[in-house]
């Protein structure tokens, strides 16, 4: 198996950018060696979370397949399309407390739903470092063990249809201009709001007084991934973005469409992988999030998303929020660890989701 893994590894770094070794070494150390022979064990893998998340069913299915010829595995990976983050983080507490085995082996969801896995103790904590030290950084782990960075978004973006708009908007406030009423979507989970009520972002009382100036202005609601509706007129802009960027892959393909990130709020959020207690093949789950933090697993997410984990010395997205920062843009960074700072955030988001529902 050593030497079968050794082969795969160099095979694997054939694939990615010049010059970054996908592990620490050729050879996976014990830890490491433990994993890829219990998963091989399992043989199968669940993986479960919305559509375009690292993306499409292919991509997954390449990363499956990548992910078997670098540790010389040999296990059957079944990608199934899930709902929203809030509805997937419920299929797996709801799964727990039956006594089921989670729908998913792995759960990929933004800062806010990994706390919440945590804080309702259904992922489990990992010696995520102890299996690449070289390569995953202790920060990257957070709430305890139970979650480990995956990639980078920017949430909060206004998405806009160029040809349609009465002006290029630069702050989130610009969409409560008259003209833009009647003309602009959002999000029935109210993403975004986790973070704006915060309070060392704009606290409750301001966030919450602009959600109901916005859903005065608002012509539907419509989930992250729904950005062709934008493109087609339907709606000229939406807000806020969750932080995927589907809009510049529509964009590279011709369609009228465009992002911006708000002056008046500038994130920067990870996106983490989490275990469900309740998981099928937690050692196959575990070799796929580990597969995820090589440079290899990072190029396939590059791929399917325009966005990987900017602190990977080859991460491209770092170029881009190196760019929004050269223009002026600064950031503020929202880990798992801070969610779990910020209770009011989960208050806050409770009350722009009924806010906004009553457009």
């Amino acid at each position: 198996m050593a030497r079968t893994i050794s082969l795969s590894l160099s095979a694997g770094l054939a694939l990615t950018l010049a010059g970054f070794a996908p592990l620490a070494a050729a050879e996976p150390n014990a830890a490491l060696q433990q994993v890829i022979a219990a998963a091989q064990k399992e043989g199968k893998l669940e993986l479960q979370w919305g559509s375009g998340m690292i993306g499409t069913g292919a991509h997954v299915k390449a990363m499956g397949d990548a992910m078997n010829a670098m540790f010389g595995t040999t296990i059957a990976v079944r990608f199934t399309p899930g709902p929203s983050e809030p509805e997937m983080v419920n299929k797996v507490v709801v799964a727990l407390a039956a006594g089921l085995p989670s729908p998913t082996d792995i759960v990929i969801d933004t800062n806010q739903y990994a706390g919440e896995l945590y804080l309702n103790k259904v992922s489990v904590p990992v010696d995520w470092v102890s299996f690449m030290p070289e390569r995953i950084a202790p920060q990257s782990v957070e709430a305890g063990g139970a979650t480990v960075r995956v990639f980078t978004t920017v949430p909060g973006e206004i998405i806009f249809n160029p040809q349609l708009v009465p002006e290029r908007p630069t702050r989130l406030t610009d969409l409560l201009k008259p003209e833009w009423k009647g003309k602009i979507a959002s999000t029935p989970y109210a993403a975004g709001w986790e973070l704006l009520t915060a309070s060392d972002v704009w606290g409750a009382e301001r966030a919450l007084d602009f959600a109901r100036k916005l859903s005065g202005q608002l012509a539907g609601l419509i989930r992250c991934n729904d950005l062709e509706r934008v493109a087609s007129g339907e709606f000229i802009a939406f807000a806020l973005n969750c932080g995927g960027r589907e809009w510049l892959q529509l964009k590279e393909k011709g369609a009228p469409i465009d992002g911006v990130v708000p002056a008046d709020f500038a994130a920067e959020r990870y996106y983490y992988a989490s275990l469900p207690k309740n998981s099928a093949d937690p050692n196959a789950a575990k070799l796929f999030v580990l597969f995820l933090e090589t440079s290899e697993g990072q190029k396939m997410i590059w791929d399917g998303t325009l966005t990987d984990l900017h602190s990977y010395p080859e991460s491209r997205f770092a170029k881009v929020i190196a760019g929004y920062e050269k223009s002026g843009v600064k950031f503020q960074e929202f880990t798992a660890d801070w969610f779990l700072q910020h209770p009011e955030a989960r208050k806050g988001q409770k009350e722009a989701v009924r806010i906004l529902a009553r457009r």
